[in-house]
Protein backbone atom coordinates (compact mmCIF):
# COMPACT_ATOMS: atom_id res chain seq x y z
CA UNK A 1 0.00 0.00 0.00
CA UNK A 2 2.77 2.50 0.72
CA UNK A 3 4.61 1.56 -2.31
CA UNK A 4 1.25 2.73 -4.86
CA UNK A 5 0.97 5.51 -2.34
CA UNK A 6 4.93 6.82 -3.38
CA UNK A 7 4.47 5.85 -6.88
CA UNK A 8 1.47 8.20 -7.06
CA UNK A 9 3.15 10.55 -5.26
CA UNK A 10 6.17 10.52 -7.55
CA UNK A 11 3.87 10.27 -10.51
CA UNK A 12 2.02 13.45 -10.04
CA UNK A 13 5.46 15.36 -9.26
CA UNK A 14 6.59 14.41 -12.69
CA UNK A 15 3.23 15.29 -14.41
CA UNK A 16 3.28 18.52 -12.69
CA UNK A 17 6.88 19.48 -13.70
CA UNK A 18 6.27 18.37 -16.88
CA UNK A 19 3.62 20.63 -17.55
CA UNK A 20 5.48 23.59 -16.28
CA UNK A 21 8.36 22.85 -18.42
CA UNK A 22 5.97 22.82 -21.54
CA UNK A 23 3.54 25.69 -20.38
CA UNK A 24 6.12 28.57 -19.15
CA UNK A 25 4.27 31.31 -20.24
CA UNK A 26 1.12 30.86 -17.97
CA UNK A 27 3.21 30.02 -14.85
CA UNK A 28 4.90 33.85 -15.46
CA UNK A 29 2.20 35.80 -17.13
CA UNK A 30 0.66 38.74 -15.87
CA UNK A 31 -2.33 37.92 -13.52
CA UNK A 32 -1.46 34.28 -14.38
CA UNK A 33 -0.98 31.36 -11.60
CA UNK A 34 2.47 31.71 -10.28
CA UNK A 35 4.81 32.91 -7.31
CA UNK A 36 4.37 36.69 -8.58
CA UNK A 37 4.10 39.88 -8.48
CA UNK A 38 2.89 40.77 -11.53
CA UNK A 39 2.44 44.21 -13.23
CA UNK A 40 0.94 45.45 -16.21
CA UNK A 41 0.09 49.24 -17.78
CA UNK A 42 -1.92 51.08 -20.26
CA UNK A 43 -2.18 53.93 -22.10
CA UNK A 44 -5.31 56.29 -21.41
CA UNK A 45 -6.21 58.92 -24.25
CA UNK A 46 -8.84 61.36 -24.45
CA UNK A 47 -9.40 63.91 -27.62
CA UNK A 48 -9.72 67.42 -27.61
CA UNK A 49 -11.66 68.85 -30.44
CA UNK A 50 -10.51 72.08 -32.08
CA UNK A 51 -12.70 75.26 -31.49
CA UNK A 52 -12.76 78.93 -32.32
CA UNK A 53 -14.16 82.08 -31.07
CA UNK A 54 -14.56 85.72 -31.99
CA UNK A 55 -15.32 88.53 -29.80
CA UNK A 56 -18.30 91.05 -30.42
CA UNK A 57 -16.51 94.45 -31.99
CA UNK A 58 -17.64 98.00 -30.86
CA UNK A 59 -19.87 99.77 -33.87
CA UNK A 60 -17.47 103.01 -35.67
CA UNK A 61 -18.18 106.16 -35.82
CA UNK A 62 -16.00 108.31 -37.63
CA UNK A 63 -14.05 110.70 -36.00
CA UNK A 64 -16.04 113.48 -37.57
CA UNK A 65 -19.15 115.07 -39.73
CA UNK A 66 -18.12 115.86 -43.34
CA UNK A 67 -19.83 119.07 -44.95
CA UNK A 68 -22.51 117.98 -47.28
CA UNK A 69 -21.17 119.97 -49.86
CA UNK A 70 -17.70 121.45 -49.38
CA UNK A 71 -16.90 118.13 -48.22
CA UNK A 72 -13.36 117.11 -46.49
CA UNK A 73 -11.05 117.00 -49.17
CA UNK A 74 -7.07 115.96 -47.78
CA UNK A 75 -8.41 115.34 -44.40
CA UNK A 76 -10.33 111.71 -44.20
CA UNK A 77 -12.43 110.39 -41.37
CA UNK A 78 -11.34 108.15 -39.76
CA UNK A 79 -12.77 105.05 -36.93
CA UNK A 80 -11.25 101.88 -35.90
CA UNK A 81 -12.75 98.61 -33.81
CA UNK A 82 -10.76 95.10 -33.11
CA UNK A 83 -11.37 91.91 -32.56
CA UNK A 84 -10.50 88.98 -30.60
CA UNK A 85 -9.61 85.52 -32.29
CA UNK A 86 -9.20 82.77 -30.04
CA UNK A 87 -8.55 79.10 -31.06
CA UNK A 88 -7.12 75.61 -30.18
CA UNK A 89 -6.74 74.61 -33.38
CA UNK A 90 -2.84 74.22 -34.03
CA UNK A 91 -2.62 74.96 -37.64
CA UNK A 92 -4.75 77.94 -36.82
CA UNK A 93 -7.43 80.14 -38.55
CA UNK A 94 -8.37 82.59 -41.65
CA UNK A 95 -10.47 85.99 -41.00
CA UNK A 96 -12.45 87.33 -43.69
CA UNK A 97 -14.38 90.70 -44.01
CA UNK A 98 -16.66 91.50 -46.49
CA UNK A 99 -19.76 94.23 -46.73
CA UNK A 100 -23.67 93.87 -47.03
CA UNK A 101 -24.04 96.18 -50.07
CA UNK A 102 -22.44 97.43 -52.87
CA UNK A 103 -21.37 100.29 -52.42
CA UNK A 104 -20.82 99.42 -49.06
CA UNK A 105 -21.80 102.97 -47.17
CA UNK A 106 -24.75 104.51 -48.14
CA UNK A 107 -27.33 106.24 -46.83
CA UNK A 108 -30.19 105.25 -49.93
CA UNK A 109 -30.22 104.11 -52.75
CA UNK A 110 -28.97 107.71 -54.14
CA UNK A 111 -26.39 108.99 -51.73
CA UNK A 112 -23.62 107.11 -50.91
CA UNK A 113 -19.66 106.73 -50.52
CA UNK A 114 -18.47 104.85 -53.58
CA UNK A 115 -15.97 101.49 -52.58
CA UNK A 116 -12.22 103.14 -52.66
CA UNK A 117 -11.09 103.01 -55.83
CA UNK A 118 -7.05 101.80 -55.54
CA UNK A 119 -4.60 102.70 -58.06
CA UNK A 120 -4.23 98.71 -59.03
CA UNK A 121 -7.35 97.10 -58.98
CA UNK A 122 -6.37 94.51 -56.78
CA UNK A 123 -3.85 95.63 -55.06
CA UNK A 124 -4.24 98.40 -52.04
CA UNK A 125 -2.56 101.51 -52.08
CA UNK A 126 -0.21 101.81 -49.75
CA UNK A 127 -0.93 105.57 -49.08
CA UNK A 128 -4.38 106.52 -48.60
CA UNK A 129 -5.46 108.63 -52.12
CA UNK A 130 -8.26 111.57 -51.97
CA UNK A 131 -11.53 110.58 -53.87
CA UNK A 132 -11.30 112.83 -58.09
CA UNK A 133 -13.37 115.95 -58.07
CA UNK A 134 -17.32 115.35 -56.74
CA UNK A 135 -16.59 111.74 -55.53
CA UNK A 136 -16.48 110.49 -52.50
CA UNK A 137 -15.13 106.77 -50.97
CA UNK A 138 -15.40 104.63 -48.46
CA UNK A 139 -12.49 102.16 -47.46
CA UNK A 140 -10.63 100.14 -44.71
CA UNK A 141 -6.86 98.54 -43.91
CA UNK A 142 -6.40 95.74 -41.61
CA UNK A 143 -3.72 95.53 -38.76
CA UNK A 144 -3.09 92.60 -36.35
CA UNK A 145 -1.44 92.02 -33.46
CA UNK A 146 1.08 89.97 -35.11
CA UNK A 147 1.89 91.87 -38.50
CA UNK A 148 3.11 88.01 -40.09
CA UNK A 149 -0.58 86.71 -39.65
CA UNK A 150 -1.51 89.33 -41.97
CA UNK A 151 -2.37 88.14 -45.76
CA UNK A 152 0.34 88.83 -48.64
CA UNK A 153 -2.18 91.05 -50.38
CA UNK A 154 -2.12 93.45 -46.89
CA UNK A 155 1.74 93.06 -46.10
CA UNK A 156 4.35 95.99 -47.81
CA UNK A 157 7.90 96.77 -48.32
CA UNK A 158 7.82 100.38 -46.48
CA UNK A 159 6.65 102.12 -50.19
CA UNK A 160 4.27 99.23 -51.77
CA UNK A 161 1.44 96.97 -51.05
CA UNK A 162 1.22 93.36 -51.83
CA UNK A 163 4.71 92.75 -51.28
CA UNK A 164 7.54 92.61 -48.70
CA UNK A 165 6.55 91.60 -45.01
CA UNK A 166 5.74 94.65 -42.94
CA UNK A 167 2.48 95.84 -41.92
CA UNK A 168 2.88 99.35 -41.49
CA UNK A 169 0.12 101.79 -39.74
CA UNK A 170 -2.46 103.20 -41.54
CA UNK A 171 -0.92 102.03 -44.96
CA UNK A 172 -2.41 99.51 -47.35
CA UNK A 173 -6.12 100.95 -47.97
CA UNK A 174 -8.66 98.92 -50.12
CA UNK A 175 -12.47 98.38 -50.74
CA UNK A 176 -15.39 96.86 -48.90
CA UNK A 177 -16.71 94.00 -50.99
CA UNK A 178 -20.07 91.80 -50.85
CA UNK A 179 -17.53 89.58 -51.44
CA UNK A 180 -15.77 88.02 -48.26
CA UNK A 181 -11.97 89.22 -48.83
CA UNK A 182 -9.21 87.25 -46.76
CA UNK A 183 -7.15 89.63 -44.38
CA UNK A 184 -5.89 87.46 -41.83
CA UNK A 185 -4.47 83.85 -42.36
CA UNK A 186 -2.75 82.12 -38.85
CA UNK A 187 -1.06 78.79 -39.20
CA UNK A 188 -0.82 78.28 -35.06
CA UNK A 189 -3.31 78.57 -32.14
CA UNK A 190 -3.91 81.57 -30.51
CA UNK A 191 -4.17 80.62 -27.06
CA UNK A 192 -5.06 81.50 -24.61
CA UNK A 193 -5.32 85.35 -25.01
CA UNK A 194 -6.28 85.16 -28.16
CA UNK A 195 -5.18 87.55 -31.03
CA UNK A 196 -6.92 91.09 -31.16
CA UNK A 197 -7.23 92.03 -35.05
CA UNK A 198 -8.03 95.89 -35.46
CA UNK A 199 -9.36 97.14 -38.65
CA UNK A 200 -9.59 100.97 -39.33
CA UNK A 201 -11.38 102.41 -42.12
CA UNK A 202 -11.48 106.27 -43.58
CA UNK A 203 -14.28 108.19 -45.70
CA UNK A 204 -13.21 111.24 -47.68
CA UNK A 205 -15.59 113.46 -50.02
CA UNK A 206 -14.36 115.66 -52.40
CA UNK A 207 -17.27 117.79 -52.95
CA UNK A 208 -19.32 115.47 -53.82
CA UNK A 209 -23.63 116.31 -52.52
CA UNK A 210 -24.24 114.42 -50.02
CA UNK A 211 -27.84 114.41 -48.33
CA UNK A 212 -27.69 115.07 -44.76
CA UNK A 213 -27.84 111.71 -42.38
CA UNK A 214 -26.31 108.97 -41.01
CA UNK A 215 -24.48 107.03 -43.90
CA UNK A 216 -23.86 103.31 -42.85
CA UNK A 217 -21.60 100.57 -43.60
CA UNK A 218 -22.86 97.10 -42.67
CA UNK A 219 -19.33 95.24 -42.25
CA UNK A 220 -18.77 91.25 -41.90
CA UNK A 221 -16.24 89.70 -40.32
CA UNK A 222 -16.25 85.83 -40.34
CA UNK A 223 -13.28 83.52 -38.13
CA UNK A 224 -13.12 79.70 -39.45
CA UNK A 225 -10.52 77.50 -38.64
CA UNK A 226 -7.54 76.30 -41.15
Amino acid sequence: MKQVISMFAIVSLLAMGGYMFFEPTLTGAAGGPGVGPYSDSIVTTQAVSSEISISAAADVTMSSSIPSITGNAGAPRTGVTTWTVITGNTTGFTLTLNASTSPAMKLDGTYNFSDYSPTATSTPDYTWTSPASSQAEFGYTVEPATAADTIAKFKDNGTICGTGSGNTADSCWYNASVTPETIINRSSDTLVTGEIETVKFRTESNAKYLREGAYVADITVTASQN
